[in-house]
């Protein structure tokens, strides 16, 4: 599996070494065969402008994933930093904790959980509290 980290920077805490680790371990432990992943780390106002275009929400989210392959998974996840940040503070873990939080919660999606309805949520949420708990104990 290919994967590809844009405007990451090291200051956060996640380096690029430990975000290719939790791509691969999670998607081992999830079975998630993929070609590629891309990983762009944004702002609000970018996927603000994503969430519009695609989900018609003007709203900024801290995650949006696509996958845009037809016969194997090729992923883009993107991350908005901004919620990421305000999100760590709100709930007292580290912005790498957040950020690693949010990768899994990515790869999820393209493994084809979905939070859309309660019921559904309830059991991504579920198996990304576990995945998360594995990873911090393991990075």
């Amino acid at each position: 599996m290919e994967i590809r980290l844009h405007q990451h920077k090291h200051k956060w805490g996640l380096s690029s070494k430990n975000i290719e680790i939790i791509v691969h371990k999670v998607s081992e432990k999830i079975d998630l065969l993929a070609a590629s992943i891309d990983i762009i780390f944004t702002d609000d106002d970018t996927i603000s402008t994503l969430h519009q275009t695609y989900l018609d929400d003007p709203s900024p989210t801290d995650i949006i994933t696509f996958d845009l392959g037809s016969d194997e998974i090729e992923g883009e996840i993107y991350i908005s930093v901004d919620r990421a940040q305000e999100q760590a503070k709100r709930y007292h873990v580290t912005l790498a904790e957040e950020l690693t939080r949010l990768i899994v919660h990515g790869l999820l999606h393209l493994k084809g959980y979905d939070d859309k309805e309660k019921k559904e949520r309830k059991k991504m949420k579920q198996k990304e509290d576990d995945l998360v708990r594995l990873l911090c104990r393991e990075i």
